[in-house]
């Protein structure tokens, strides 16, 4: 009887979808996603298409990044597994607050706060006028 594979991780595909997922939930770039957790951008495509796996330093690098448990990103997460390929803005900022711990939420809130006043010069810069 053989044990091959018996006790090995084999969802490398759903691994790469959820954690694609965690990133456009946030809204970050597979260039940013990558610098993160110090790999290439084609490592992180690969893994998102399910075509690599990952060592347990990049699952914490990982989970660390997207603010997800291991666990969620290996196993899934019934609550957080909206697949949208486009995410509003709202959506985004509200998914970045969820996972925000409360000194992490002052943090966002005083940038807000301090941004706020200038958003339309911000606004303008954007456009180009």
């Amino acid at each position: 009887m053989s044990r091959v594979n018996r006790y090995e991780y084999q969802d490398w595909k759903g691994f790469g979808n959820r954690t694609k997922i965690g990133r456009k939930q946030i809204g970050l770039t597979k260039e940013k996603f990558a610098e993160m957790i110090n790999r290439s951008e084609n490592y992180v495509s690969e893994l998102e298409i399910g075509n690599t796996s990952c060592s347990i330093h990049t699952l914490y690098q990982i989970s660390k990044a997207l603010k997800k448990t291991s666990d969620s990103l290996l196993y899934g997460d019934e609550k957080n597994m909206n697949n949208n390929d486009e995410y509003s803005n709202k959506e985004i900022l509200l998914n970045i607050i969820d996972r925000c711990d409360e000194e992490e939420l002052a943090v966002l809130k005083d940038l807000i706060i301090a941004t706020y006043p200038n958003l339309n010069s911000i606004m303008k810069k954007r456009k180009g006028i």
